[in-house]
């Protein structure tokens, strides 16, 4: 059984937990081109992005395999049928809530605005009490979930939104309300700070926009930490510029792997909108997940997933290639 492993490090500690008798292929520079030829009689592919090309050229694949949770980058109408998607959702959401929470936290204490002023201004404007204000969290999967706990520790209410009502969630949670994405723009109005943490679908693409911009408080600010096409691109940069509302921390963004010559061949930049300009506005590079602690979850997923491929059995985190998360 051959199994591509896209990154060279992933490969190796994939490689220390699986049996000889499976053969773990790295590539040496990742090019579309090599991993055509790589793709061609592998069984398994282990990718944190795939383009169809690859995909294309895999005609036993049994398994793609994503690194991560959000598959809206992997190529859904190149794959067969009978191939299994997985991902590792769920298998660790502590990393990506903290860093969610530690915008909320920038945001709300005008942490930048004070640092960017020092010894020249004290006075850059009041921050926030979180304590009895209120979150709306729109996407309440497992990373959800875990920045509505940490924000209920500071005395937040909590809000939020997703795919489909469940009252039991609800109350084991406390939560103030949970709702669906018809409730979007109601939760958006009632809310200080929207945490955006919802996987991108063809459902989900674009479902902020003007309308619930212009619902939210003008005191209020959002964070997104799932994917940028989640928010309209052009409409977030003019609440932000005209004042529509206080200000954004942004750790995605709408050209995908901006920094990766790979997938941005043309050197495009993160946005089409200069938000890093904006003095409202916190800007990463899609990192407030990273720590120096390093959790095993997401590769004892995948290392199961091989061998049950192996084994002629079913992957464990399926994708659901319906809707496509």
């Amino acid at each position: 059984m051959k199994v591509l492993v896209v990154n060279p490090s992933l490969a190796k500690r994939i490689r220390d937990h699986l049996p000889p008798d499976v053969e773990v292929i790295k590539p040496e520079t990742g090019t579309d081109d090599e991993l055509v030829v790589l793709a061609g009689d592998v069984e398994v592919i282990v990718a944190t992005r795939l383009s169809p090309e690859v995909a294309q050229a895999a005609p036993k694949l049994k398994l793609l395999q994503k690194t991560g949770a959000g598959v809206d980058d992997m190529p859904f109408d190149s794959l067969r049928e009978e191939t299994w998607m997985a991902n590792t959702s769920g298998s660790n959401p502590v990393p990506l809530a903290e860093g969610a929470v530690a915008l909320v936290f920038a945001l709300a204490k005008k942490v930048i605005q004070k640092h960017g002023s020092f010894m020249k201004d004290r006075d850059v404007g009041r921050g926030v009490l979180l304590s009895g204000r209120k979150a709306g969290i729109v996407g309440f999967g497992s990373i959800g979930r875990e920045v509505g706990r940490m924000l209920q520790c500071m005395g937040m209410r909590v809000l939020a939104v997703k795919r489909s009502r469940d009252d039991e969630l609800a109350e084991a949670m406390g939560l103030e309300f949970l709702g669906t994405p018809d409730d979007l723009i109601h939760v958006m109005s009632e809310s200080d700070f929207v945490v955006v943490t919802a996987p991108l679908t063809p459902e989900t693409r674009g479902m902020i926009g003007e309308e619930g911009l212009r619902a939210m408080k003008p005191s209020a600010y959002i964070v997104n930490v799932a994917r940028a096409a989640l928010i309209q691109e052009e409409p977030l940069y003019r609440a932000l510029s005209e004042a529509w509302i206080a200000g954004a921390a942004l750790d995605v963004w709408w050209t995908p792997h901006f920094w990766d010559p790979l997938w941005n061949k043309e050197g495009k930049p993160a946005s089409e909108y200069p938000f890093w300009e904006l003095p409202n506005v916190i800007c990463t590079p899609h990192s407030v997940v990273f720590s120096d602690s390093r959790s095993d979850a997401g590769l004892k997923i995948m290392v199961e997933n091989i061998l049950r491929v192996k084994r002629g059995e079913p992957p464990i985190n399926q994708v659901d290639k319906k809707f496509r998360y």
